[in-house]
């Protein structure tokens, strides 16, 4: 009986949970529009959406609003795009606007560095939560 049990706990815990199965088409599929913006550091980004959409499938997030990296305007809401191609130049121009004027002064520094700087990321907790998202799109989306 002990074995048949400690079979069925270790399947349990091996088997990945349904919330965490990803659609890789759709998530190489977002990946490849970033790329195709020219959106600096693709793959932070890409985690990025991953963070903010837990991995594009949300239901009370910005993804409702086609939002696909948590932009908030005035009063705490979320920022609403008519498509993902709007959100994903938004990002470009936002990037753009930002990112020349902080590399000139930070040659050095990282886009965890950048994002922290801009504003975008709250703290260090949200780089120890991008940094493994990262590391995934590295291995799991084409490049």
């Amino acid at each position: 009986m002990k074995k048949i049990l400690f079979v069925f706990l270790f399947l349990l815990a091996i088997r990945p949970a349904h919330s965490q199965r990803m659609d890789m088409t759709r998530l190489q599929s977002v990946y490849d529009a970033i790329k195709a913006a020219g959106i600096l550091h693709a793959d932070f980004v890409m985690a990025q959406c991953m963070q903010e959409t837990g991995n594009l499938k949300c239901k009370k997030c910005c993804l409702r609003y086609n939002n696909l990296f948590g932009f908030y305007i005035k009063g705490n809401k979320c920022k609403k795009f008519s498509s993902e191609a709007e959100c994903i130049a938004y990002y470009k121009t936002w990037q753009d606007k930002r990112y020349p004027k902080w590399r000139a002064k930070h040659p050095k520094g990282t886009y965890y560095d950048f994002l922290k700087s801009v504003g975008y990321a709250t703290g260090d907790k949200y780089t120890r939560e991008l940094k493994p998202k990262v590391a995934w799109v590295q291995k799991n989306l084409r490049h």
